[in-house]
């Protein structure tokens, strides 16, 4: 392409930086000139750092939820093993009585006599629970008490409470009669059970003696 110049109007050659005829400088060619682009600027370090820090926080929580759902689980599971203990130790599961509810059908006014080593007069039963029995020459007479259902759980809370107040166990232990049975305290009563009946025998002013009673206690284990 023809250059001319800018003073006079001189044709020049392509490139020519000054006129043939005037001498005056030529302004340098712009027109094609492509300028190279510029070299991209490195990726940021800072936004990778970032993503780092992210991803770290995400996982140490991650990490804490599960040991907070591992000792959510653990604690679950040992209140339910000590709830089970405690029930179990209440009497759960004992097994239930499925007889007759009669209290002075099991034992009879004979039995009673031979253990106390005196006649009885008459027997009394009051409901389905307790058989009241008079006995002697002075009109003395002893109630013995059924709970037929939740025995176990009676008689487990009746010496907890008791240990409690006393600060001690204060039931001494009777072996050999029923599933357990005791003596409480001061000679007070006898309580025995068998399965998920407990029986008590009320020994306050009647004149009856922790043997004779634990005789007695043993004809009605038989029965239970």
């Amino acid at each position: 392409m023809a250059a001319f110049c800018v003073s006079c109007g001189t044709p020049l050659p392509e490139g020519a930086k000054f006129c043939t005829k005037c001498g005056a400088t030529q302004p340098a060619a712009s027109a094609g000139a492509v300028t190279a682009p510029a070299p991209a600027a490195p990726a940021s370090q800072g936004s990778g750092t970032a993503v780092k820090i992210i991803v770290g926080v995400l996982g140490i929580f991650v990490f804490l939820s599960l040991v907070a759902a591992g000792s959510c689980f653990y604690i679950g599971y040992r209140i339910k093993q000590r709830a089970s203990a405690f029930t179990k130790s209440m009497g759960a599961g004992a097994t239930p009585y499925t007889g007759k509810r009669q209290p002075c059908a099991m034992l009879s006014t004979t039995e009673a006599a031979d253990a106390l080593g005196q006649p009885v007069a008459s027997v009394e039963q009051r409901g389905t629970t307790i058989c009241e029995y008079a006995y002697g020459s002075t009109g003395q007479h002893f109630d013995v008490d059924y709970t037929w259902e939740g025995g176990a759980m009676t008689m487990g809370l009746a010496r907890g409470a008791m240990k409690h107040v006393a600060g001690m166990d204060t039931f001494t232990t009777v072996a050999g009669i029923g599933d357990e049975t005791y003596i409480a305290a001061g000679n007070s009563a006898l309580m025995m059970r068998k399965g998920d009946v407990m029986v008590n025998i009320d020994l306050r002013a009647t004149g009856i003696s922790a043997e004779a009673a634990e005789n007695m206690a043993r004809k009605i284990a038989s029965r239970l």
